[in-house]
């Protein structure tokens, strides 16, 4: 098995695992019903893309074949000649062959030999190509070859094994082949973003709305995968996990409001995301300590609770900043607001 296709399978399975999990876990309603149906889209498009691509291949390459001997035949382009029926008999067709090849003048030699389509025969002659004999998977006689032999061994095939064989423009031999070299790096690409899509919707079904960015809700779900699988993993860890990893989101929104243009707009968006990032904090921390909290666990949860109180205080410090040293663009009045909003919290315990 080669490594793209264990990518795809092993994508697939973890999507179908990860599906069934978050529902399991998460629920399963109308809203996130089509979050479930897109994983699973994805987790059945993850396979067939390569297969898909591996029979255009194949298509365009019959497409060009026919194309290429649609005027005729001839010794330079060689011939393919066909069976109309199946053989019943391969075995005993090929050894009648050989019999008649060696006893037909107008022939070097003939042997058995191994294709990668199975046992057939090469038959010699003067010139430079030989002709071969070969049975197709579908049990019917190929005789092949870029010289007018090839014309003469299908008649002699014809009456020797009772059978009539036919030109053909396109070669029985051709099967699907894998995508290679450049194209197979842009199709490993693309099939990776295909899977991180899957992903996204596992980890949006178990957190929805626009609360937070498809990185953190991968990080979100993780701690709830741990905790379900990693037996010395509580969901009171969890819990305290997710609350410190948001407290750093938190943070990073002071950044963020340093950053952002002068128009209120886009400082009320950064605002009022900081104010639901807390409001998640107060709410995993308040969770984790109706559970019961050892003395170790409670420490720590006072831990996550000044530090989300410094983060509260530094956003605030951050729209002051923008407001009273830096030129902001449209109705400052929200934005005041959202900031003694997040004053207010950063005194409040949780």
């Amino acid at each position: 098995m080669n490594k793209l296709r264990a990518f795809v399978l092993g994508g697939s399975a973890f999507l179908l695992v990860s599906a069934a999990w978050a529902s399991l876990t998460y629920g399963a309603d109308g809203t996130t019903a089509g979050l479930y149906l897109r994983v699973l889209l994805v987790a059945a498009l993850l396979p067939a893309v390569p297969k898909a691509l591996s029979h255009l291949k194949l298509w365009l390459r019959r497409i060009a074949q026919y194309r290429e001997n649609r005027g005729g035949y001839s010794s330079e382009r060689g011939s393919i000649f066909v069976s109309e029926t199946p053989i019943s008999d391969p075995e005993a067709t090929l050894d009648a062959l050989v019999d008649a090849v060696e006893s037909a003048p107008g022939y070097d030699g003939v042997s058995r030999d191994a294709f990668s389509e199975g046992e057939g025969l090469t038959v010699t002659h003067t010139g430079f190509h030989n002709t071969f004999v070969r049975v197709a998977g579908d049990g019917r006689l190929v005789v092949t070859g870029a010289s007018e032999k090839a014309h003469d061994l299908a008649r002699l095939a014809e009456r020797t094994c009772s059978v009539a064989l036919a030109r053909s423009r396109t070669h029985p031999f051709l099967k699907p082949d894998p995508v290679r070299g450049a194209p197979r790096a842009f199709l490993s690409l693309f099939l990776v973003v295909l899977l991180l899509f899957g992903v996204g919707g596992v980890t949006a079904a178990g957190y929805p709305g626009d609360t937070f960015n498809p990185s953190e809700r991968v990080v979100l779900v993780s701690h709830d995968a741990r905790a379900d699988v990693d037996p010395g993993y509580t969901d009171t860890d969890a819990k305290f996990d997710k609350a410190a990893f948001l407290v750093a989101a938190l943070d990073e929104e002071a950044v963020e409001i340093g950053w952002e243009n002068n128009e209120s707009a886009g400082l009320e968006a950064h605002a009022r995301q900081s104010l639901r990032l807390s409001e998640t904090v107060r709410t995993l921390l308040s969770s984790a300590r109706d559970d019961g909290l050892t003395a170790e666990q409670a420490e720590r949860s006072a831990r996550i609770e000044r530090d989300l109180h410094g983060a509260e205080r530094r956003v605030a410090e951050a729209i002051t900043e923008r407001l009273e040293r830096g030129r902001v663009e449209g109705d400052r009045a929200d934005l005041r607001d959202l900031r003694d909003r997040l004053l207010s919290a950063s005194r409040r315990s949780v």
